[in-house]
């Protein structure tokens, strides 16, 4: 195969509602191929929503002008991340490694892939000097049986209740903003970034679970987001569970934690799973303890040392 095209989607050059379908198509293509997304959620729903602040998107396209490869690069306060899909038809001819040596130099590329998958990330990674620099635990455990978690205990000066649309949103970015202040991509949630979450077929207030002040509801302790995608599903996820930094060593983490297991097991689902990072080992230990197990692995790779100057791919 010739060397594809690589097209750059900007805010001076947004995607189109056909490109954006086009990358949609092939993730979910690769997606049915390889076991695993390609794309996270937060990746799919920057295509979907066309996004450009902050977000690149790298259009790979064949000699007919079909598209058979997409990149995107997302900026922050730490390094870019990125994430790259090859349509399974055009893989081993060189549109990967032309996407990648179109990304920031620096860029931090996940890979979401399981079993075979997996391997041929790791096996690209290598082959384009990248080394993994961080690791995402995939971690579940049965909603029905297996080890029983215990009773959320709160102290009386906190009460429980659920999200309400409309009074809680700037509060609840206010504790996300605090509690994941050092997490590159969960820390940087904004409004935008939460209306389309609430925007999804998945959402439910009712499985976004407070901690609050018992004399003041409106102040936000500790909240734990649920999740079950697809909507019907028989899965759950412990979506985010954060805490405010102030209310540290109150054992709010666990008990809001509980508070939506216990909430995720009233649906009648048959298992719940989170994502949580490696160094994360607080987080680990607690999970560990209320019966979760490893389930897979995600990477992050990078380069070891920058890459020097090289010709830069076409961008169209």
């Amino acid at each position: 195969m010739p060397r594809p095209n690589v097209a750059l989607r900007d805010a001076t050059n947004p995607l189109t509602p056909d490109e954006s379908d086009a990358v949609l198509a092939l993730a979910s293509e690769a997606a049915a191929v390889d076991g695993s997304q390609a794309l996270s959620e937060q990746f799919r729903l920057s295509v979907r929503a066309r996004e450009h602040d902050r977000v690149d998107h790298l259009l790979a396209t064949g000699p007919g002008g079909e598209l058979v490869g997409y990149a995107q690069s997302r900026t922050g306060d730490g390094p870019p991340s990125g994430e790259l899909v090859v349509a399974p038809a055009a893989r081993r001819s060189g549109v990967g490694s032309t996407l990648l040596a179109s990304l920031p130099d620096g860029i931090r590329l996940w890979s979401h892939a399981t079993g075979a998958a997996a391997d041929a990330a790791a096996a690209f990674a290598r082959a384009n000097g990248l080394v993994a620099v961080r690791s995402l635990h995939v971690m579940g455990r049965s909603l029905r049986d297996g080890p029983a978690w215990p009773s959320a205990s709160l102290d009386p000066r906190y009460a429980v209740r659920s999200f309400e649309p409309g009074r809680d949103e700037d509060a609840w970015l206010a504790l996300n903003a605090a509690a994941f202040a050092h997490h590159p991509e969960q820390g940087s949630l904004r409004r935008a970034d939460l209306d389309q979450r609430t925007a999804e077929p998945w959402w439910d207030p009712a499985g976004l679970i407070l901690v609050v002040e018992a004399d003041d509801p409106d102040v936000i302790a500790a909240s734990h987001w649920t999740k079950v995608d697809p909507p019907g599903g028989d899965v759950g996820e412990v979506y985010v569970v954060a805490v405010s930094p102030d209310r540290q060593g109150q054992g709010l983490g666990r008990a809001v934690t509980v508070l939506g297991l216990d909430h995720l097991r009233s649906l009648g689902l048959d298992r719940v799973v989170l994502y949580v990072d490696e160094d994360n080992v607080a987080a680990v230990r607690t999970y560990a303890a209320l019966g979760f197990v490893d389930v897979e692995v995600h990477r992050q790779y990078a380069r070891e040392t920058p890459r020097g100057p090289s010709a830069p791919a076409s961008l169209g």
